[in-house]
């Protein structure tokens, strides 16, 4: 009897401020996984044996392919995750830009042996030297806020390191994802070297039990402690960056509206936080605070607080 094939399932593309589906995008079956990893591991063995500085080239070619569409990144990145043109410009584009010529310029200086002096009289005679040797298959699981710039600046160090590199986005953001998938495609690496796999948290499951060399995590407290808790089990050294939230503190001598301008631009830095996290940051504000109760109700009503009359106008 012949067993039908899985049904395929896709991931769901929003606009944050309609909350329409702009785009559907086919997930990763999770049994593909551990094929994905052994490709890349084929990859990277030859890679690994590339001259750093022929791989610190071969990233211009990444570079290159951001630049020229560094517009319709930007665009991509405002429709689905809710950023401003400019911010997702300035704070995903430009930050994944600088990301890779910066390894592509100081790798081969960075990742050059070393020669290690000895200060133990047993080792008189010796000679020692520190060499840098890649991981192998670096998975990278990304997250929302930023959906571009923080793979990509942990694609640029793998890469320039001699590592190859299985990219995760997050499922909320789909379509830019898709477009590293195409931008990664047009840089020209070996094949199999740079792969996105697109899924919710089972594909981020598979991945670690495929077994990576290492796995980069940036995301909530409660998935990465599952994270460590699965690295950790298997030994896969693993790098998390976790989500929170730090206090606003606020001085009686402070200046109250400034203070609290600042802590609405803070809750709201990723505009689409405030539909998907309801952000907000905690304040702690001096009660004898002159103004504290009117700084309070700006604060907690994502409205700026009317200027007091003793605010500077030229502020």
């Amino acid at each position: 009897m012949e067993t039908e094939p899985a049904a395929e399932t896709f991931l769901e593309s929003l606009d944050p401020t309609t909350e329409e589906v702009t785009g559907r995008f086919a997930a990763t079956p999770t049994d593909e996984i551990p094929c994905r990893l052994e490709r890349a591991r084929g990859a990277q063995a030859d890679w690994a044996q590339t001259p750093l500085s022929e791989r610190a080239r071969r990233l211009k070619g990444l570079a290159e392919a951001f630049r020229k569409r560094r517009r319709e990144i930007a665009e991509a990145i405002t429709r689905e995750n809710g950023k401003p043109l400019v911010e997702a410009l300035f704070s995903d584009v430009l930050v994944s830009l600088d990301s890779i010529r910066w390894h592509s310029r100081y790798a081969p200086r960075i990742l050059a042996p070393e020669r290690v002096g000895h200060q133990n009289p047993i080792f008189k005679g010796k000679k020692s030297r520190l060499e840098y040797d890649p991981y192998g298959v670096v998975a990278i699981i990304a997250p929302w806020n930023y959906p571009v710039a923080i793979p990509v600046t942990a694609v640029a160090a793998a890469l320039a390191a001699g590592n190859a590199a299985v990219v995760k986005p997050s499922e909320l953001t789909p379509r830019c994802g898709a477009l590293l998938g195409e931008l990664f495609a047009e840089a020209r690496l070996p094949e199999g070297l740079l792969q996105v796999v697109h899924g919710s948290g089972e594909i981020g499951q598979a991945l670690i039990e495929a077994l990576p060399d290492k796995v980069f995590f940036t995301g909530s407290v409660a998935t990465g402690r599952k994270v460590a808790e699965e690295c950790g089990r298997r030994l896969i050294p693993s790098v998390l960056e976790l989500g929170g939230k730090s206090a606003s503190i606020v001085r009686a001598d402070a200046d109250l509206d400034g203070a609290a301008r600042s802590a609405i631009a803070g809750a709201a830095d990723s505009p689409s936080a405030i539909r998907r996290n309801r952000a907000s940051a905690r304040c702690w504000v001096t009660r004898t605070a002159p103004g504290v109760e009117r700084t309070a109700c700006a604060v907690s009503s994502g409205e700026s607080p009317t200027p007091s009359r003793s605010t500077s106008t030229s502020r």
